[in-house]
């Protein structure tokens, strides 16, 4: 919980800009527009001229009211810094009337303006959302000893219509957070519409539970979208005069709140999960509401229900759709740029090879004419020598004159039609070379990450390089734990923290062993399951019970209870091998329908989504499975042919590959069976065993990349254990065949 800090800051602007034309809000002293402070944008709030000039020295005056309310918001908001509640910036001095201003954070809406302009019923996880900002504002206000006193939806403000503020402090108070009733405070001229029944007497006695009444009236306006309207307090009844017999006298009974606003409550739905709140809220006695700490624990309980992480998604999903489809807009707009361009280029091929016919023909026109121009002085000559052809010689000249000026203007428009075909082409070469730009940036920028997809790779092969050169782990000691409450054997088991949880194959319970102490958790509803780390949240994968054979369920322990926290598996199965890393779920093998299982499916715990990917070369059933660097290694616990081997598969590839068994590798086969995979210091071992001889093994093998080689030994030889790798490089054992309680820890240096 935040808490109001002792020093007192504002922010120091160099220009301060108001729009007062631009208005967001008004009230009975002052308005809200719009300001600029230095480049950022925020709400001013600022008294009416009017008001501030009535202030006289006399401070008891009745005008003095506003200036006083406004000053206490000012002071409020200096001292309080919440996330749901709107931040101060400073105070300022209006030029034009010398009026101080309040500079607060600028918000899209008021709740009441978001609620009226829907267009529908507001979504479900959008309606917990913003009573969960609301509460967490009370919450911090009254731990602080400070009651808001004038709770209502015009006083609760939005960003993007999806979180919630709370401002207009001019009539809150602080209070003497030890002290339950109060009952000297002065009057509460707050919104009678949200007002609870004490805060309403004359005079008023109250606590800060009149703000939680005052949240309840806000959570029936928010899941009704209507604006509170309740009827008159008091029922005016008749009643026998006792000094006048035969005659009556009027009396006054209060009627109770959820009766007043019965009309409204009657709008929500009888399930709706805010109903039960909101009506525990409007308590006529202010000792039987809830505390803001309650309200919020109650809120942050509904985000974890079903319904409400549904409604999130059905949220998202237009968003998400709307992306996708500006996306596709963008690469329709490429396709057809490129298309735009391709058209261009063969304009511009079509426009070069007319000019070159354009300068084809002006040739022959000039050569034409040089041939003309010789035949008219032939003519001259001819018409000087002979007379009598003198007027057949000028109507020839006026002829070829005329052609020769009809050619000319030809040649000119010729010249005009080739210069407006060469400024066409040097347009079309600058859109050409402005495209040609950007695609060689998106080529160098596709080189640049190819560079770094090869850089991975690199460090990649040096560390498995480095994993292969690794010299083999020492025992340091060995030494037995106190023994497991049940038979435990070919089960599973993960570490979160410093505590180990194990459960066996057939058992439908899952123990915690921590400070040397076993301890049983809730049973679980089937057995046959699988237990992993996801996040540090202790996670069940599949199992089967006795009315249920096969499950695709995963339920989380939280808050001491078993929960369906992620989606289903695609495949129902029991007995599968899980890991968890990098946000991803690993889900291999398992048993269903009478058969071994080699599907692999992965969760992105992020977008909750699960896929179908490369599958196990072989079927295999309740398999032992561990992370070592960037592999996952699975070894089959079943009887079947490839009881001795050992496959391993890259995370990296595992989430790219398509639906094959081509990135399996198989490892150097183990020379035991039943044996159980952990990894201790980025070293993979393989523990106990039966080996070639039915025998069981007491040996711990460590796997070099190149063979399995025995580095120490066990107290009690056993196969189909169930191990852990506990903090401090320490390996903890347990169950098994030959001594399925026993328990064991090995230390390595």
């Amino acid at each position: 919980m935040a808490e109001i800090k002792d020093c007192e800051q504002e922010y120091i602007f160099q220009s301060v800009q108001l729009f007062k034309n631009d208005t967001l809000g008004t009230g009975s002293y002052g308005a809200v527009c719009k300001a600029k402070c230095d480049e950022l944008f925020c709400a001013a709030k600022l008294l009416y001229p009017v008001l501030f000039q009535m202030i006289a020295p006399d401070n008891g005056k009745e005008h003095r009211r506003p200036f006083r309310r406004f000053e206490k918001e000012c002071a409020f908001l200096k001292r309080i810094n919440h996330p749901n509640i709107v931040q101060y910036l400073g105070t300022y001095r209006d030029p034009d009337t010398n009026a101080p201003v309040l500079l607060m954070e600028l918000m899209d809406e008021s709740l009441t303006h978001f609620l009226e302009s829907s267009p529908g019923d507001i979504p479900y996880n959008i309606q917990v959302n913003l009573s969960y900002d609301i509460a967490q504002a009370l919450a911090f206000l009254h731990s602080n000893g400070i009651i808001h006193r004038d709770l209502s939806s015009n006083n609760v403000l939005l960003i993007a219509g999806t979180r919630a503020k709370v401002t207009d402090f001019g009539m809150s108070k602080f209070t003497d957070i030890n002290v339950t009733r109060l009952a000297t405070l002065t009057g509460c001229p707050g919104t009678p519409a949200f007002m609870s029944p004490e805060a309403l007497n004359e005079p008023p006695v109250y606590t800060e539970k009149l703000d939680n009444f005052s949240f309840g009236v806000l959570l029936v306006q928010i899941t009704t979208r209507q604006f509170p309207k309740p009827t008159d307090r008091f029922d005016t009844i008749q009643l026998p005069d006792p000094r006048s017999p035969g005659r009556t006298v009027e009396a006054k009974l209060p009627i109770q709140e959820l009766d007043r606003r019965q009309s409204h409550i009657s709008l929500i739905e009888p399930t709706h999960p805010l109903l039960p709140i909101a009506c525990y809220c409007l308590k006529d006695r202010d000792v039987e509401r809830p505390s803001s700490q309650e309200l919020c624990q109650t809120l942050d309980d509904l985000k974890m229900t079903p319904q409400y992480q549904e409604s999130s998604q059905q949220y998202l999903n237009p968003i998400l759709r709307e992306k996708d489809e500006q996306l596709q807009a963008k690469q329709q707009m490429i396709t057809e740029n490129r298309e735009l361009m391709r058209e261009m280029n063969e304009q511009i091929t079509q426009k070069d090879t007319q000019l070159k016919t354009n300068r084809e023909i002006i040739t022959q026109k000039n050569e034409q004419l040089q041939t003309n121009e010789i035949e008219n002085g032939q003519i001259i000559k001819r018409i000087g020598q002979a007379t009598q052809k003198n007027e057949t010689l000028q109507q020839d000249k006026a002829t070829l004159k005329h052609e020769a000026e009809a050619r000319e203007r030809q040649l000119r428009k010729l010249n005009q039609e080739l210069q407006s075909s060469e400024e066409k082409t040097a347009a079309l070469r600058q859109v050409i070379d402005q495209r040609d730009r950007e695609v060689t940036e998106l080529r160098q920028t596709l080189a640049s990450k190819s560079e770094e997809i090869h850089d991975l790779s690199t460090r990649m092969h040096q560390v498995a390089l480095q994993d292969a050169q690794t010299a083999p782990m020492k025992l340091i000691t060995t030494e037995s734990l106190p023994d497991a409450p049940v038979d435990i054997g070919y089960g599973s088991s993960t570490v979160i923290g410093n505590k180990a949880y194990f459960n066996s194959y057939g058992s439908e319970t899952i123990y915690e062993f921590s400070n040397n102490q076993w301890h049983e958790l809730p049973q679980r509803p089937n057995a046959m399951l699988t237990i992993v780390s996801v996040d540090d949240i202790l996670t069940t994968v599949g199992g089967g019970s006795v009315t249920q054979p096969y499950s695709s369920k995963l339920y989380c322990y939280i808050n001491n209870k078993w929960v369906e926290h992620f989606p289903p598996m695609p495949t129902r199965r029991r007995g599968p091998g899980a890991v968890y890393a990098n946000n991803t779920l690993v889900v291999a093998g398992g048993f269903c329908d009478l058969m071994n299982l080699n599907t692999v499916e992965i969760l992105n715990t992020v977008n909750m989504q699960w896929s179908i990917v490369s599958s196990l070369p072989v079927p295999t059933h309740q398999p032992s499975s561990t992370i070592c660097g960037d592999y996952m290694y699975i070894h089959s616990r079943t009887i079947d042919q490839e009881m001795y081997s050992v496959y391993k598969c890259s995370l990296r590839q595992l989430t790219q590959s398509q639906p094959s068994s081509a990135v399996w590798e198989k490892v150097v086969s183990l020379p035991v069976s039943y044996s159980s995979l952990v990894t201790i210091n980025g070293h993979l071992l393989a523990v106990g065993g039966w080996d070639s001889k039915r025998d069981k093994t007491k040996d711990i093998y460590q796997y070099n990349m190149i063979s399995w080689t025995v580095i120490s030994q066990m107290l009690t030889p056993q196969y189909g254990c169930v191990t852990a790798a506990l903090p401090g490089n320490k390996l903890m054992v347990v169950g098994g065949h030959g001594a399925p309680r026993k328990c064991e820890i090995a230390t390595f240096a």
